[in-house]
Order: structure tokens, then C-alpha cells, then sequence
């Protein structure tokens, strides 16, 4: 693991860019940073080169250089790239009621346990755990940016199923991270139905 202290001033470093210049380009700066996503998932997060991502995306490193100035703003726009995802596919599973501190754990287990059943490539949280481990500076930059969504909890406890519930999210998606234990769908779909969190079946997804 190498220590990228010395890269902390390049986060947030990506390229600014107009409104105009942001819709006309990002579908091909979302191409590169699912190439990096594909990267990390395949080769592992240490192993996420300028070099990797321009093979994977097919483009040259002048092409990857003109959205990202180096590696250190890749990451940066990597991680906020995968909260903001993680984070819609939150905001629409609890869409329909998630008025409650337990509607919102429902909401939470319903969303671990589907994105378990995602494609390898699509395995956002892997990706993030896996981000988080080789490069420890952006822990900080994903709390901070968490931190600033509107809190539902503010001002009252946790209640005790709630905790239950949410505990048992961040176990089943740390079996699916290290895969030391597969959990099958027929099992998810249970473990739903046990907690109350199965008013949506496991394919119903907010679209990629």
C-alpha cells in the first residue's frame, strides 16, 4: 500500500469544467470511471494505474488526462462517483416511507441485500470497502461527504430493532465483500421477509 499523503491536495483536483462542457462529456468521463470501477473489482484497488484504466476504456492516457489530471483526482471523482450512486440507490429504495428511523434500516438491508445480487462489475460497495482499504485518506472524504445529507435521526435514538437491522446489512455486506461466506437469493429473499424489508422484490433496482 503506498502512502499517498503527498496526493491528499490532489483531491477534488478534477478538471472544471461549464455546464455545457459537463453534459456534452460525461458520458465518456462515466466511461472512464467505470472502467476504474472494473479495475479495482478485477485487479484490486492497489493495482488502479492511469495505465489500467486507459487499457480497460479503450482510450489513450491524453484522452483519460483531459477529465482527470492524474491519479489523485481520478480517485477523488472515483469516490464521489460511487456515494452519490450508493447514496441514490438508498434515497429510492426508502422512497416510498422511510419516515422512521426503522423504515430507513428496511430500506438500508433491502439495498445491501439486493446490490448483493448485482453483477460482479457492478458491485459499487465492494469497490468503495475496497478503495477505503488502499487508500485510508479518502475514509475521511466519504464521511465528510455523508455527513452533509439531511439526517432522519437527528435529535432521538437509535431504537434497538433498528440497530439490529442495520447490523445485520453491514454483515451481510461484508460476506458478500470478502465472499468467504455466499449468501444465496432464496436466503436474502428470507432474511427480508424475517425483518419486514421485503415490499421489494431483489430485481427491482433503481436503473443503472
Amino acid at each position: 500500500m503506498r502512502d499517498l499523503g503527498q496526493t491528499r491536495s490532489g483531491l477534488g483536483a478534477a478538471r472544471r469544467a461549464s455546464p455545457s462542457q459537463l453534459r456534452s462529456n460525461g458520458t465518456r468521463r462515466e466511461q472512464l470511471l467505470n472502467a476504474a470501477v472494473r479495475v479495482i473489482l478485477e485487479r484490486g484497488a492497489g493495482n488502479l494505474t492511469l495505465e489500467a484504466v486507459c487499457e480497460v476504456a479503450h482510450v489513450s492516457k491524453g484522452g483519460l488526462l483531459y477529465y482527470f489530471d492524474g491519479k489523485a483526482a481520478l480517485l477523488s471523482a472515483l469516490v464521489d462517483y460511487l456515494a452519490e450512486r450508493l447514496e441514490s440507490f438508498s434515497d429510492q429504495a426508502s422512497s416510498c416511507a422511510a419516515v422512521s428511523g426503522l423504515d430507513a434500516a428496511r430500506a438500508y438491508l433491502h439495498t445491501v441485500a439486493s446490490m448483493g445480487e448485482l453483477s460482479p462489475d457492478q458491485q459499487l460497495r465492494k469497490a468503495l470497502a475496497f478503495i477505503c482499504v488502499a487508500y485510508p485518506e479518502t475514509v475521511q472524504e466519504i464521511r465528510s461527504r455523508l455527513s452533509r445529507r439531511p439526517r432522519r435521526r437527528a435529535g432521538r435514538e437509535m431504537s434497538l430493532k433498528e440497530l439490529q437491522l442495520r447490523l445485520l446489512a453491514d454483515g451481510l455486506w461484508l460476506a458478500d465483500i470478502c465472499g468467504y461466506h455466499p449468501v444465496a437469493s432464496e436466503h436474502r429473499l428470507e432474511l427480508l421477509k424475517l425483518c419486514g424489508s421485503d415490499e421489494l422484490s431483489l430485481d427491482e433496482l433503481p436503473a443503472r
